[in-house]
């Protein structure tokens, strides 16, 4: 088990998600997805680019799922944890979450490990139907969230998670609304399973593009966080109102492309507290209009 995976692990403390009023309209269409009565789509494949916010996107709906008692458990992949970044501890990590967020399921998983005390030790797609799938056979409206697929160590496991979920999936009681939303790059051995006919007719994809206008969430994240750091930084009384300026707002959103990191880098170059910002933020337009 990997406790350090889940959203609101210690590990994980101040996780990046989404900033008030950005992303609205993915969260909306995440949500819609969610509380929908359509069992066709029991996945939701959540892709974009290295940068686009799609970790935060998932912390985001992980917790306010949670708020609703929708959510029974989450995993976070990470490339260059030890525990996340393979598949070997996801669905023990999962069985947990589960036993822990709906307790009539505990007796039901306790009974299944029991019964093959080598459990762990089989294939994923066995585990995944033994003591995640089943246990779901008669509940509604249920949320599990594995977030980083591609930073799973090997694309062969890759493939394997996609495909353990979709088989399992296919054989629970159309009763069960149980959903699994999964959140990764487009990566070439991830694309072609979502492609294979058996997983994409059970599958729904939400691609972060130009089509939610990133642009203008980029902005209201910058100017955001440059309104809290006029407020508390150790020289924000030194920093006028109209800082900064409307202009080097636009040329950074330009530059961010849509990528979010982009932008948090730059915030958080400029917010240091040992260092003066406007000397920062100078320096940082400089940089960037180097850049080709």
């Amino acid at each position: 088990m990997v406790p350090e995976a889940s959203h609101d692990a210690s590990e994980r403390y101040d996780a990046p998600k989404c900033h008030p009023e950005t992303r609205k309209a993915v969260l909306s269409n995440i949500m819609s997805w969610v509380n929908s009565d359509n069992e066709a789509t029991r996945i939701m494949w959540l892709y974009g680019p290295a940068g686009a916010g799609k970790s935060a996107i998932a912390q985001t709906t992980a917790e306010e799922c949670h708020n609703e008692g929708k959510l029974v458990a989450s995993f976070f992949f990470s490339r260059f944890r030890a525990g996340r970044n393979n598949k070997d501890g996801l669905v023990a990590t999962i069985a947990y979450q589960i036993c822990v967020s709906v307790p009539a399921m505990k007796e039901h998983i306790i009974k299944n490990v029991e019964k093959n005390p080598n459990i762990f030790k089989t294939n994923i797609r066995v585990q995944m139907q033994e003591l995640v799938i089943e246990p779901f056979k008669l509940v509604k409206s249920e949320l599990v969230i594995i977030d980083g697929l591609d930073e799973c160590q090997t694309r062969k496991d890759q493939v394997e998670i996609i495909e353990a979920i979709a088989k399992s999936l296919s054989l629970i009681d159309s009763a069960s609304f149980l959903r699994f939303l999964l959140v990764s790059r487009p990566e070439v051995e991830i694309r072609c399973a979502f492609n294979m006919e058996s997983i994409a007719s059970s599958c729904t994809r939400l691609a972060l593009d130009d089509t939610f206008d990133p642009d203008i969430d980029v902005e209201l994240y910058l100017q955001s966080h440059f309104q809290a750091l006029r407020c508390e930084h150790i020289l924000g009384s030194y920093l006028p109102i109209s800082w900064p300026r409307d202009e080097d707002i636009d040329f950074i959103v330009r530059k961010s492309s849509g990528q979010f990191i982009y932008a948090s880098i730059v915030v958080h170059y400029v917010s240091d507290l040992r260092h003066d910002p406007r000397k920062r933020l100078d320096d940082t337009l400089l940089f960037l209009e180097k850049e080709y």
